[in-house]
């Protein structure tokens, strides 16, 4: 049994659950340890409510997008959305269950979002499944001592143009509620993307 099975369970016992269902749960929850995670994507990369496309780069926006990005840029905004994708595989012989879960995203080292998600997610078992988390940030507040054109480069690199590489870093920490309580993962699982 690993180490973090034992914690839970532990945690379990002490916090006075005591039904077979209960338990059932949190060895769900606990099974995540035993799952591989993969960073799969990132995909849906808005800027300024401007979907950007594989590739896309500065010279594919039209003179409408062009005039609202430079006044986006003198008002010292960049805002963006996206989502990251992450593929769970589930080798074990029981699903991995969470009711939510703690995220913080990174680009380049510099921390994007911290927040959490409130969604059941379930990956049965023998299987694999894809979470996707949504972001939402304005990279100028987030990379102040930026250029405007650096920005630019890195949101059109979440998107595939070639420029510099972009480092997306995550970290991730399930919950299961039992009782109406919320009983935490240990530790976060983190993965990393560079998206040459």
């Amino acid at each position: 049994m690993s180490k973090v099975k034992k914690t839970l369970i532990v945690l379990f016992l002490a916090l006075g659950f005591s039904s077979c269902e209960m338990l059932n749960q949190v060895l769900q929850m606990a099974n995540f340890a035993n799952c591989t995670f993969n960073f799969n994507n990132v995909n849906n990369i808005q800027m300024l409510g401007v979907k950007l496309s594989k590739g896309m780069t500065k010279q594919d926006l039209n003179v409408t997008q062009l005039l609202a990005l430079t006044d986006a840029l003198l008002n010292k905004t960049l805002p963006v959305s996206f989502n990251v994708n992450v593929d769970v595989n589930n080798p074990n012989t029981i699903p991995a269950a969470m009711t939510k879960m703690d995220y913080i995203v990174s680009l380049n080292g510099k921390e994007v979002i911290s927040t959490t998600m409130n969604q059941n997610i379930n990956v049965p078992a023998n299987s694999n499944s894809t979470v996707t988390i949504p972001i939402t940030t304005d990279l100028f507040q987030l990379f102040s001592g930026e250029s405007a054109d650096a920005l630019l480069n890195l949101a059109f690199k979440l998107a595939g143009a070639s420029s510099n590489p972009v480092n997306v870093g995550l970290k991730v920490k399930p919950y299961i509620s039992i009782n109406g309580q919320q009983l935490a993962y240990p530790d976060f699982i983190s993965m990393n993307k560079v998206l040459n």
